[in-house]
């Protein structure tokens, strides 16, 4: 009933897409595209207007990131669920007070996880974002500019900051600050290099 009615809200709004979330395997989006193709065979049977809008992949499970180059080739877009492929990724509930601390997006992990990502949209030239809590830190937000990430989705209440930011930070310096924290293999070396960072991604002091 669902996929149903966003194919029908989908008919005259160009700007509609499907993003299925907590994909665990190729075969599992394969199976909701296939269920979507189905559910508009029936609209149309039925004379109902409808359209099939770009359909697409929340990268949430690290399961789904290590099969991001197929997941890319076969769906019309990423996204990059960074507060649970964070917690799943390094098995921290970031709920929990006990082990918050042990929650790093600065973790080796989590860098070459999302860089993989950003890859594996960009060479199936397809459009990748990032959602969740990565995307207003700004320490975080030179390394995700320097990968390639253009594209976010924020708390509106967190946009003109964010905005801000982005506009202080020089692209160049971001792509060298993002080579520079991929090369690290700990994530107490990472979160040392960041301490010499401003929070525009220029070095502080």
């Amino acid at each position: 009933q669902q996929l149903r009615a966003l194919l029908r809200a989908a008919q005259g709004n160009e700007q509609a897409k499907v993003m299925f979330p907590l994909v665990a395997s190729l075969d599992e989006f394969l199976a909701a595209r296939d269920l979507a193709r189905v559910c508009q065979q029936e609209l149309e049977r039925e004379g109902i207007p409808n359209r099939m809008p770009a359909l697409g992949v929340m990268v949430e499970l690290p399961s789904a990131a290590v099969m991001a180059n197929e997941m890319a080739a076969a769906s019309d877009f990423l996204s990059i669920g960074s507060n649970d492929l964070i917690q799943y990724l390094l098995a921290v509930d970031r709920t929990n007070d006990e082990v918050a601390d042990w929650y790093a997006p600065h973790h080796p992990a989590v860098l070459r996880s999302l860089q993989f990502i950003v890859k594996a949209a960009r060479k199936a030239k397809k459009p990748v974002s990032l959602c969740g809590n990565l995307g207003t830190d700004p320490q975080m937000l030179p390394f995700l500019l320097g990968i390639g990430l253009r594209t976010f989705s924020l708390d509106p209440m967190a946009i003109p900051d964010v905005q801000r930011r982005i506009g202080e930070i020089d692209l160049t310096e971001a792509r060298a600050h993002a080579l520079k924290m991929l090369s690290f293999g700990r994530a107490e070396d990472v979160a040392e290099y960041l301490k010499k960072l401003g929070p525009s991604g220029s070095r502080a002091g």
